[in-house]
Parts: structure tokens; C-alpha cells; sequence
């Protein structure tokens, strides 16, 4: 028997074969930096290449694809995607988005993106999947324009290594499969600057509506994307120079791609005034600028979330390396002043961004394609013979970004089911049409979204009067949820009032609930 799988046995590898594989993938990666065109001296297919970051790009963003809405964002996905289910269940009026929190003032994007996931319910049937399918769809074409940009700018290998860290780096991936509208933005935002350098060479009306229709989706779908103004802006200099102020067409292209903008966020400010009273919420963005001048400010900006969380350690020196070279080509600035307008939207809306980190990630992008730069550059210069150190070191610096994202992404996909049983509750206690009142420690739409019901939010501080809680009721509010906390404890009057008025139903670790009765 010895003998027998001493004859037939496959054998195993030896120490030869792994420094052969090693000095096969030098082989390859020479080649595929290679500076010649010449397809007998450079066999590396990069169309497979590109493909083959496709396939990852989107192997990473289907991970947890299937989980509810309760990760590490599940607060703005739930609001995201109570949006796209109000499309679905109440009518497709695209110009009347509708959240369940009926006393709650929201800033309402043109929404596209949940019109489109609303659009696939009505085909489909309701499944939530389908808002990360659609914002991963817009992720697969952020990755084309990305390598065209590349292309355009720098080269073709410049352009699959920004492709490849696009494709893992840990925010571009979380928030390119969230039920947020961040992935078409950023799909939106890079098709622009590209269709409309493309409609500067060739002055074509068909790349003239297509960088309009971008450009005003862009900044339709988030406001704030209005600072992609400095790139196109820039575009059109390094084109027109002194004679930009005589171009009719980019008088025409600046009224098509604000006109919409105007209309509809001027649309919503009224609506919200008419409503709430008070000023325009989007304005709120430029107030408390104090923020600026906390340390804590910066470094979590500029430390914690630019460097660590954006481009993973790794590749922020890449980034910086790739934007101090030198360039003959002029209209590659563009890339500079898309990055720094980025920065400059740190600054100006520095309260909101300081509050929420996805506000960052608009700079990922353009920083993909710097740090492309360098790497292209790199490899070039220092693999065409021996590799020294400094090829090792940058090479362990690469591998280290797929790691990194592994190790975030798992710990921002953990999730816990408590709301999915909320919401099963609060749907076998009231009629589809009830309202409901949501006592919370914050307002959240996870519990309205999940009970798929309308209702009032009011949070734990607020102490909600008894008087309030029967005007709610008189305008259809069926159930009252409290979420965590003791009422008994927390507002004696009133749990008073609602065990001497109403139908006590429930009360354990999760929830207190109670059956609201007219009077």
C-alpha cells in the first residue's frame, strides 16, 4: 500500500516551484507596468485585468448583501428605504417623497435612487435586496467611469490600479451596497467630470446632454455635490482660458444643470416651511462652524476617517505621492482641484460632516486615481530587474488594504434582529392603516420601517404628555412602543395614564407596548 501511493501519489510542492511562482508573478507585474505597447513584449491581456477587478469589486460588495437594513448605518438605510417602500404601497408620485415619521423634518434628496428600488418592487414584489442591488449597479458603473478617467488623465495601468483599490477599500465598498443614495452619487458625480471633458474635445451635443443629464443628477440627488462645480469649472478655463465668459454653450450647460436643482430643492424648502415653519433646513449645513476650531474636529476628519477608514492606511501615501508629481498635461489639474473642493466641503458644512462620516466619502474617487498614479509610476521604474526593498515594502502595502476592509467591513455587518421583531409586533397589533406613537431614546425609522407603519416619533427626554398622547390619538394613533428604558420608571405619569385609559399589551426587555383606545 506504502509503495502503491508512493507510485501514484501527486507530488507535493517543493521549494523550487514557489520561488519559480514568484519570480513567474514578477514576470507578469513587469510586463503589465511595462512602458511599451508592443503586445509581443507585453502579452498581459488588460481587459482581463479590468474584468477581473469587476469581478472582485463586486465578490466584496455582494458580501452580506442579503441582510436587513440593521448594520452599522442602519439608521439612514431605513429612512432611505422607508422612502422607496412609500413609492411602492402609497403611489409612484416621484415629486412627493413620504417617510413614516409624520412630526420629523428631513432634507429631502430628488429621489431617484428610491424611485428606481420602488420601480423594482412593482415588478418583483417587495424585497429589500433591491435597494443594494441598485446602488451596487451604480457602484459597477462608477468603476467604468473611474478607468476611463484614468485612462484619460494618466494611462491604462494608472487607471486599473485606481480601479483595484476603488474596488476594496473599505468605505468604497460599504457604501456602495447600503440603501443610500451615496452610490449614485458618486456614479453621477465621476460620469460628469468625464462626459464633460469629453464634450470640451469633441463639442458634440450627444456628450453635451449626457454631461448635463450627469451633472444635474449629481447635484439632484445631493445637494452638497455642488462642490463638482470647481472641476467642471476648471475644465472649462484650461479649454476657453479668457474667452470663457464667451461661450454660449456653457452658458446654456450652467442654466440645464442648475435649473432642476433650484426648482426642486426650493420646491422642498417650501413645503418643509409650510409644514414645520422655520427655516431652510439645507442652510443648517453652514451653521455651528465652531466645530472647526476643536481639535477633535481634525482629527477625525483628517486622521480617523480620511486616512484610516477612507483609503486604509496604506494608500493614503500613495495618494499624496501620486498628486506632488510633476505633469506637463495642464487639464490633469482637474483632479486637483476635485480633490481640494472635496476638502473645502469638510470645511464649509463642517457641522454635518463631522456628524456623519459618509459625508467623506466623495473624496475616495479621486484619491483612487492619485494613488493609481503613483503605483503605474512606481513599477515602472523599479521592476525591471532585480526588485529591491522598497518594490517589497510597497507591495506588502498593497496587500494590506484587502485586509484592512475584510476586518472593517465584517465588524460594520454584524447586525441584530431586535427591530425585524418590533416591527412583527406592532404589525399583528394594529390594521395596516393605524398610526402609531414611537417612544424611543432617539428618533429612529428602524421601528417604522420594519412595522411598515405611519406614526409620530418622540424621544425618551422629550417626556411625552398625556395631553399630546390623546391628540395623537384622535388623529388615528392605535399603539404606543416604547423601545428600551422602564416607563414606570422613566415618566410614572405617563404610565398612569395609559394603564387607566388604555389596553396594556406587552412589556419586556425590548418593548413596552400598549393598545390605544379611542375616547
Amino acid at each position: 500500500m506504502r509503495k502503491y501511493f508512493a507510485r501514484n501519489w501527486p507530488p507535493g510542492p517543493k521549494a523550487s516551484d514557489f520561488f519559480q511562482a514568484i519570480e513567474n508573478s514578477k514576470t507578469s507585474l513587469s510586463r503589465m507596468f511595462s512602458n511599451t505597447s508592443d503586445s509581443q513584449a507585453n502579452p498581459v491581456n488588460l481587459s482581463k485585468v479590468l474584468w477581473g477587478i469587476f469581478v472582485i469589486a463586486l465578490a466584496f460588495r455582494l458580501w452580506g448583501v442579503t441582510n436587513p437594513l440593521l448594520d452599522f448605518h442602519g439608521w439612514r438605510q431605513t429612512l432611505t428605504a422607508t422612502m422607496a417602500y412609500n413609492f411602492y404601497a402609497d403611489g409612484m408620485d416621484l415629486f412627493n417623497p413620504r417617510p413614516n415619521m409624520i412630526n420629523s423634518i428631513y432634507h429631502f434628496e430628488f429621489p431617484l435612487y428610491t424611485y428606481l428600488v420602488a420601480l423594482l418592487y412593482k415588478v418583483f414584489g417587495f424585497h429589500e435586496i433591491f435597494g443594494r442591488v441598485v446602488a451596487i449597479a451604480f457602484s459597477m458603473g462608477s468603476l467604468w467611469f473611474l478607468y476611463l478617467l484614468g485612462k484619460r488623465y494618466f494611462d491604462e495601468t494608472s487607471a486599473l490600479v485606481a480601479c483595484g483599490f476603488f474596488a476594496v477599500l473599505p468605505f468604497s465598498v460599504y457604501y456602495s451596497r447600503t440603501f443610500m443614495p451615496e452610490s449614485a452619487m458618486l456614479f453621477f458625480s465621476i460620469s460628469a467630470v468625464y462626459m464633460f471633458a469629453c464634450w470640451l474635445d469633441t463639442g458634440k451635443w450627444s456628450d453635451f446632454i449626457f454631461a448635463s443629464l450627469f451633472s444635474t443628477l449629481a447635484f439632484l440627488v445631493k445637494l452638497p455635490t455642488l462642490y463638482m462645480g470647481g472641476p467642471l469649472l476648471f475644465l472649462a478655463w484650461n479649454k476657453f482660458r479668457g474667452k470663457i465668459f464667451y461661450q454660449p454653450r456653457l452658458y446654456l450647460f450652467v442654466a440645464v444643470i442648475l435649473a432642476p436643482p433650484a426648482l426642486w430643492y426650493s420646491y422642498v424648502a417650501r413645503l418643509q416651511f409650510e409644514t414645520y415653519g422655520g427655516g431652510n433646513v439645507w442652510l443648517d449645513m453652514l451653521k455651528d462652524v465652531e466645530v472647526l476650531f476643536t481639535l477633535r474636529y481634525w482629527k477625525l476628519m483628517f486622521w480617523t476617517r480620511l486616512v484610516e477608514k477612507m483609503f486604509a492606511f496604506t494608500v493614503f501615501p500613495f495618494l499624496v505621492l501620486g498628486m506632488m508629481a510633476a505633469s506637463q498635461n495642464k487639464e490633469r489639474y482637474v483632479l486637483h482641484i476635485w480633490f481640494f473642493s472635496v476638502c473645502a466641503y469638510f470645511v464649509i458644512a463642517a457641522k454635518y460632516n463631522f456628524i456623519h462620516e459618509y459625508y467623506q466619502v466623495p473624496i475616495i474617487p479621486v484619491g483612487c486615481l492619485f494613488a493609481g498614479k503613483f503605483i503605474a509610476d512606481f513599477f515602472r521604474k523599479n521592476t525591471t530587474g532585480t526588485w529591491n526593498k522598497k518594490v517589497w515594502l510597497v507591495l506588502i502595502m498593497i496587500a494590506f488594504v484587502p485586509i484592512h476592509s475584510i476586518y472593517k467591513l465584517n465588524k460594520r455587518l454584524n447586525y441584530s434582529d431586535a427591530y425585524i421583531k418590533i416591527g412583527e409586533d406592532i404589525k399583528t397589533n394594529t390594521e395596516p392603516d393605524d398610526l402609531i406613537i414611537a417612544n424611543q431614546a432617539r428618533e429612529s425609522p428602524h421601528l417604522f420601517y420594519y412595522g411598515q407603519r405611519k406614526g409620530w416619533g418622540v424621544t425618551l427626554d422629550q417626556k411625552l404628555k398625556p395631553a399630546t398622547l390623546t391628540e395623537y390619538v384622535n388623529k388615528g394613533a392605535r399603539l404606543y412602543v416604547m423601545v428600551g428604558g422602564n416607563l414606570e420608571e422613566s415618566d410614572p405619569e405617563l404610565n398612569g395614564f395609559l394603564k387607566s385609559r388604555h389596553q396594556f399589551l406587552k412589556q419586556d426587555q425590548r418593548i413596552t407596548l400598549f393598545k390605544l383606545i379611542p375616547q
